[in-house]
C-alpha cells in the first residue's frame, strides 16, 4: 500500500517496500516517511525500496507509446533512472512498450547493453 499507515507498517514490519505506482504524496515524501518511521523503531536497520518505471521505449518509437512514456537515447533514459537512485530506490521494475514479442526482446536487449552500463555513473 501507499497510504501513510501502509508506509508505517512497511517501515516497522517489512524488509522492503514496492509500491504499485507512485503514491499520492510522491516517492520522495514516501521514502522519507518510511525511513523516519523505521528509525524510530529499528534504528538504522536497512530497508529495500523499489518502484516500477514508467513505460519505456529506447529510441524514437514509430507508434504512440502514451503520454507518460519515457523515450529517448540510452543516456537520456539512464539519466532519468539514476534520479530514482538518488531518491533512495534500490530496485526498479522495468516496463517496455512494444508491438510484438520480437520488439519487446529487442528493447530488453538494448536496455541491458546500452542503458544498464550507464546506470552506475
Amino acid at each position: 500500500g501507499s497510504t501513510p499507515a501502509a508506509l508505517k507498517r512497511a517501515a516497522v514490519r517489512g524488509d522492503g517496500w514496492l509500491p504499485q505506482g507512485v503514491p499520492e504524496m510522491g516517492m520522495e515524501k514516501a521514502i522519507t516517511l518510511i525511513h523516519a518511521e523505521r528509525a524510530k523503531v529499528l534504528g538504522d536497520a536497512p530497508i529495500e525500496i523499489g518502484m516500477t518505471t514508467p513505460w519505456m521505449y529506447l529510441g524514437k518509437p514509430a507508434f504512440d507509446v502514451g503520454a507518460n512514456a519515457l523515450t529517448g537515447s540510452p543516456a537520456e533514459i539512464a539519466s532519468v533512472l539514476r534520479e530514482r537512485k538518488k531518491l533512495g530506490v534500490h530496485h526498479l521494475g522495468l516496463r517496455f512498450r512494444s508491438r510484438s514479442c520480437d520488439e519487446l526482446v529487442e528493447q530488453i536487449e538494448r536496455f541491458g547493453s546500452e542503458v544498464g552500463p550507464l546506470l552506475n555513473d
